[in-house]
């Protein structure tokens, strides 16, 4: 009797385990136990996802012998593409390309002029090897997402020289999944929508912006054009942007845009708030700070902001070249910080400006929040550092004294705002008033504007991109390029991240926010009992799969 028992009971079990195999090639689930969600795709990636409707090859770059905390990022973009994969019915693939293996340097070198010529470029990475001897790598932290008729190259990280190793790699691990779900969504969009620069009021000219329109190229349809009587002219704009005006809007043109910000209309304005003769100051190195009248303060008064008639100077700036050789010897210039030319905080609790590197600003105003706006949302996104001082028209710059001031006393102030998000219900500056004359194709009035959002910079020249006159041509520098230090600022990042929040309306953005802990190891500890951690890490994962 207790032998039919006992072999029922194994019976019972092999059963039982055929049956746990048998359901195991069915049903599959994972959990994510991490504390962050890191492993968790979002609602939002999960709709871009569902819309992929062929294969997509998805190229690692970053491969090769990697110091750790590139490694880990490697790992983790795998990670997530099999995660895609997963939830896109296995229409991703993933090839892992080593740009550094090749049997000659010449074959080598070939190769990384090839991607450098697509757009991908290369790191110079410091790696520290055992023993503390330090050598340099070239890394290209880059992922290409290719179908049948489009390949989108995504950038893997920011370098930054004020974030460590860790910490850089760390901020691209939390805008991983951004990353790459927007790159999707470019492989998914067939329609574009369509974006407008304003012209008509001294606006930057399309040379002076070419790199912000071509980097935006890739999401909109980007037209350029002049307000007229139709006051339903820009309907058809997901979003239009003001870029650093210099004359007079009228009532007519005003009318057009405040009816367009009311029936939902998303608006980047990038306007200064005192003006100075670039003419009078390069002559006589001094110049009248006057305030720039454009008409345009009643109405953003009544959206929630105030753009002051001032300029900031800050410690934390660009270098200009200046001449210190004497007078009839061969110039000598040597670069001096200048401090009209500030580097902007970026704010890290606002998916437009997180991740952001610093942003280079000229002749920067100060931007105050103000009104009765209840229903309206302001959030900071850049500001100036912790030493500043306000120049207030009517007032006098003078680079000679801004030279020779005692900075302890001059830069009297800190962190200015000086661009503002704002989202909500906005007033309309012409509530209760007649349209102005001429004006057509009014439609329905409103009082308040329906859930909408705008961007409020006080710098007009934030968008605008360096332009030389050659002896052969013109020549365009990138935005944000610093031609003194050769360093690239986060300007471009900054003006398609803002036209992307404005127009985004399924909360892919939103990715942008997603925060992952920093977790570093005590290196001492690690090193001290490296034998020891070896064979926990490999023999206990087998104990437990033994057990």
């Amino acid at each position: 009797m207790k032998a039919s028992l006992s072999a029922y009971i194994v019976c019972g079990c092999l059963a039982a385990v055929v049956l746990l195999f048998g359901f195991s090639r069915t049903l599959f689930f994972r959990i994510d136990l991490s504390e962050d969600h890191r492993y968790t795709l979002s609602d939002v990636a999960m709709q871009q996802l569902e819309m992929v409707s062929e294969p997509v090859e998805v190229r690692i770059y970053l491969t090769g012998d990697l110091d750790v905390n590139l490694l880990r990022l490697s790992r983790s973009t795998e990670d997530f593409v099999k995660e895609m994969n997963l939830s896109a019915s296995e229409r991703f693939s993933v090839v892992r390309i080593n740009p550094s293996d090749a049997v000659s340097d010449e074959e080598r070198y070939a190769g990384y002029e090839d991607l450098e010529k697509r757009g991908l470029r290369g790191m110079s990475v410091a790696r520290r090897e055992q023993g503390g001897k330090i050598s340099e790598q070239v890394v290209f932290p880059w992922v290409e997402f290719c179908n049948s008729s489009d390949t989108i190259a995504v950038p893997l990280m920011n370098p930054s020289g004020n974030l460590s190793g860790e910490a850089v790699v760390n901020d691209a691990m939390e805008d991983l999944e951004y990353r790459l779900i927007d790159a999707v969504r470019q492989l998914n969009t067939v329609e574009f929508k369509r974006i407008a620069f304003l012209e008509g009021h001294g606006e930057l000219p399309e040379e002076a912006v070419y790199d912000a329109t071509d980097a935006l190229g890739r999401y909109f349809v980007v037209d350029r054009g002049t307000l007229d009587s139709d006051a339903s002219v820009l309907d058809h704009y997901a979003a239009v942007i003001i870029a650093r005006p210099l004359e007079k809007f009228s009532e007519r043109d005003k009318f057009v845009i405040d009816r367009y910000i009311m029936s939902g209309g998303r608006v980047l304005w990038m306007v200064d708030g005192a003006e100075v003769s670039m003419d009078m100051l390069s002559a006589t190195g001094s110049s009248p700070l006057v305030p720039l009248d454009l008409n345009l303060s009643d109405m953003l008064f009544r959206y929630g902001v105030r753009i002051t008639p001032s300029v900031i100077e800050d410690m934390q700036c660009a270098y200009m070249p200046v001449n210190i050789s004497r007078p009839g010897e061969t110039p000598r210039f040597e670069p001096m910080p200048w401090f009209y030319t500030p580097i902007l905080q970026t704010s890290p609790y606002h998916p437009v400006s997180k991740g952001v590197a610093y942003v280079k600003a000229d002749f920067a105003s100060a931007i105050e929040p103000v009104g009765d706006t209840v229903g309206v949302r302001k959030t900071l996104l850049l500001a100036s550092g912790n030493a500043t001082h306000l120049s207030f028209a009517t007032s006098e710059i003078d680079v000679g004294k801004a030279m020779s001031v005692e900075p302890a006393e001059y830069f009297n102030t800190s962190f200015v705002p000086v661009a503002v998000a704002m989202e909500g219900c906005f007033k309309s500056v012409y509530a209760h008033r007649m349209p102005p004359e001429g004006v057509v194709n009014v439609g329905e009035r409103r009082n308040e504007s329906k859930a909408t959002r705008m961007i409020v910079v006080a710098d007009g020249d934030i968008i605008r991109n360096e332009v030389e006159q050659m002896s052969d041509g013109t020549a365009l520098l990138p935005l944000g390029y610093d031609r003194v230090t050769r360093q690239t600022y986060g300007n471009k990042d900054f003006i398609v991240n803002s036209v992307l929040y404005l127009t985004d309306d399924y909360g892919l953005m939103s990715l942008r926010n997603k925060n992952v802990r920093l977790r570093l190891l005590n290196r001492a500890f690690v090193g001290s009992h490296r034998t020891a951690i070896i064979v926990v890490n490999t023999l206990l994962p087998l104990a437990v799969l033994a057990l």
